[in-house]
């Protein structure tokens, strides 16, 4: 059986023909194969070409020293090894500088044959593990994706969990996100990462920009020789995003390609799922609003009652300073609250008069309701949170769960006071509607026992501000 350390090569980097056969008579009787270069631009040509596990430099070459062999060394576009330099030319300050650019290790001349044997083995050995951990970490980020990829369905959630994942694996100066958009066949920047010194990231990017893309190349990993490494996403058919990465001085090497490869294919995946259920999800909603429709047409009196309880909900929410997403998971939660209501009778739902305590329980199960039709849309958290705990009470009355002040999610809280100003300000069978003004004294009463104090005040300054423009 062949020792291990056949499969290992190494290359010296040495001029004088007598340390080269030195070299030789101790590594080669060790079982290691050697490939002699006796200069920089040799030594760096087969590097090139071919593979080692080690490389031994000396500082005094013909061409150029080996610190300019090191600083070349790293702008290579492939994989290194380690490098062990050996010099005559002791000293700290060499030792410092030789590993600042790079080497691994550092021996002096002349050697002992147990030093040398020492410093091969350890740094050969250190790379190995490196390479196996590196792998795991591979694996890893492989599996974290596919985690992702399983459990995210939501565009934002998704790209923002990926180029975190990348970023954190590949250690770019700058990772970029964008998605293709359907309607112009262009990619547009949707997360980044990351900064360089007056680095400004393209906002947008068409196929003409993309680095050697055809429709029959299905290359997804590529090096740019702009100094960027390209990930092209493709879903079934076409490409549907794009990742680039940037960076300033560190080197992507086979490796990281290979992984990003991998990775890109998954991506890729992803993103075309997540698009189709977030058209599944829109279109289910649509179908939903329909029925909400249907349901509030079957009584004049809580007719457009969820339009209504959507239009003073978001404008609560842009109040108190919620971003986008937020603003449209309040927008579906107030379109989608009462959809239980589908499962309560007509003679409860439809009832002229005050409703009895035992059909009040009854009626009391619709947020239940609402979240058992909603739960196959996957729709997200918040959303469902809001339209279950809409008629939860900050003094903790209220149902379904008994909830109490901030437990209770904000966009519920935001909900309950746009759905009761709406039913105040909408005439009942049982009852008149009232005046807007009596409406808001109604929620000042209550502030702080059943509605939250804030949320209130937030809507008060919205009416006052839409009287007075």
């Amino acid at each position: 059986m062949k020792s291990e350390k056949t499969n290992n090569r190494i290359l010296i980097v040495e001029d004088n023909a007598g340390v080269q056969n030195l070299y030789r008579e101790i590594l080669g009787k060790n079982g290691y194969q050697l490939t002699m270069r006796a200069d920089v631009s040799s030594a760096l040509d087969v590097l090139k070409k071919e593979d080692f596990n080690l490389v031994i430099l000396d500082l005094q070459l013909p061409d150029e020293d080996g610190v300019a062999f090191l600083e070349k060394l790293g702008q290579f576009d492939k994989s290194v090894p380690p490098v062990v330099v050996c010099t005559g030319m002791a000293s700290l300050e060499n030792a410092v500088n030789a590993m600042k650019k790079g080497a691994s290790d550092f021996i002096t001349k002349p050697f002992t044959v147990d030093g040398l044997i020492s410093a091969v083995e350890r740094n050969i050995k250190i790379s190995q593990i490196t390479n196996k951990i590196s792998d795991i970490e591979m694996v890893r980020s492989i599996l974290e994706l596919n985690r992702i990829i399983i459990s995210i369905t939501d565009i934002e959630e998704l790209s923002a969990s990926v180029i975190d994942l990348v970023y954190s694996f590949v250690k770019p100066d700058v990772a970029l996100f964008y998605f293709k958009d359907d309607d112009t066949e262009r990619f547009f920047l949707r997360k980044a990462k990351g900064s360089m010194p007056g680095f400004n990231p393209p906002l947008a990017l068409s196929l003409g920009d993309l680095e050697r893309v055809k429709q029959e190349d299905r290359n997804i990993a590529r090096r740019s020789d702009k100094g960027f490494f390209e990930i092209i996403l493709y879903g079934k058919k076409d490409i549907v995003g794009i990742l680039r990465l940037y960076s300033g001085e560190r080197f992507f090497d086979d490796r990281e390609l290979r992984f990003l490869s991998v990775l890109g294919t998954q991506i890729g995946i992803a993103i075309e799922n997540a698009n189709l259920l977030q058209q599944l999800k829109e279109s289910y909603i649509s179908a939903i609003r329909t029925l909400v429709n249907s349901l509030e047409a079957k009584d004049a009196y809580t007719k457009n009652h969820s339009e209504q309880v959507a239009y003073y909900a978001v404008a609560i929410g842009k109040a108190l300073g919620l971003d986008n997403r937020a603003l449209e998971s309040l927008r579906n939660a107030a379109y989608l609250h009462d959809i239980g209501k589908l499962g309560i009778k007509d003679e409860i739902i439809l009832k002229k008069s005050s409703l009895s305590e035992e059909e009040f329980e009854i009626i009391k199960k619709h947020p239940l309701i609402t979240r058992e039709i909603l739960k196959p849309l996957r729709i997200r958290k918040e959303e469902m949170e809001a339209c279950l705990y809409h008629h939860e009470r900050i003094n903790g009355n209220g149902y379904p769960d008994g909830l109490e002040g901030e437990k209770i999610p904000l966009m519920a809280r935001i909900l309950a006071v746009a759905d009761s100003l709406s039913a105040m300000i909408s005439e009942r069978p049982y009852r008149k509607k009232m005046e807007i003004n009596e409406a808001i004294e109604e929620l000042k009463r209550n502030a702080g026992e059943q509605f939250d104090e804030n949320v209130v005040k937030a809507l008060i300054n919205v009416l006052e501000k839409s009287k007075s423009s």
